[in-house]
């Protein structure tokens, strides 16, 4: 068998291992779980924001507690001195105080009410949110487990490849095999192209009959396409 044939064979796995190496590193599965990994995280974010609020909520309604405690404590004071007093304004002014501090605790009142509708509000939402990220990461373990499996079936086509290509170049002397990798290199991947009828399939230009002649007439080593210098087969 001529050289070029030989190379071009060479070549030709060469191109299918760079084509499984491609598809190792854009496999779709490959996406799918970067995508559900995103929507977990997005979940996982939701979740932390609400447990965050639910836990300021729950101080809120603590704080609000022990204020209303406090305040209680001073309108007991308050009344407690009411009952001893004679002047009218001194027990009018007793009865403004206790009465700012009422308006103080309905407000208390009303902020831990709030806290308190919105608490049941975030355990519906963490609960929902919960039950979404136990759906995920099932989907999640799934797809990993199907790029796993795509993975696997990829390492054992490229072994068996270049179980191939090992086999093919032990036939190829070493010196043709370096300048085959270093044109490969320097033309994209195809160092050797066929001449169909007038066309270079590397470059894909039509040559002249004169050059279509002359390129036939060249040994091996010395078949190049003139317009992007690849050896050729003809």
């Amino acid at each position: 068998m001529e050289i070029l044939e030989e190379l071009i064979g060479l070549q030709e796995i060469d191109t299918e291992i760079t084509q499984l190496l491609h598809r190792a590193a854009n496999l779709p599965e490959a996406a799918v779980v970067k995508g559900i990994e995103a929507e977990l995280a997005g979940l996982e974010a939701e979740r932390s924001r609400a447990e965050i609020e639910a836990g300021e909520l729950a101080n809120t309604v603590d704080a609000n507690e022990r204020g209303v405690g406090e305040l209680r404590t001073q309108i007991t004071r308050l009344n407690a001195q009411l009952r001893t007093v004679i002047a009218p304004r001194e027990a009018e002014a007793l009865q403004h105080e206790i009465a700012v501090l009422e308006g103080k605790i309905s407000t208390l009142d009303d902020e831990a009410l709030i806290a308190i509708e919105r608490s049941e509000e975030l355990d519906a939402a963490r609960k929902a949110i919960g039950e979404s990220c136990d759906a995920t990461s099932l989907r999640l373990r799934t797809a990993r487990n199907e790029l796993t499996t795509a993975q696997d079936a990829l390492r054992a086509t490229l072994v068996d490849v270049r179980a191939r290509r090992d086999a093919m170049a032990d036939r190829i002397d070493v010196g043709w095999l370096q300048r085959y990798d270093a044109r490969r290199a320097a033309h994209a991947g195809t160092a050797v192209a066929r001449l169909v009828r007038a066309t270079c399939g590397g470059c894909h230009l039509d040559l002249s009959p004169s050059e279509v002649d002359a390129v036939r007439r060249l040994s091996p080593v010395e078949r190049e396409c003139p317009n992007c210098a690849r050896w050729l087969v003809v």
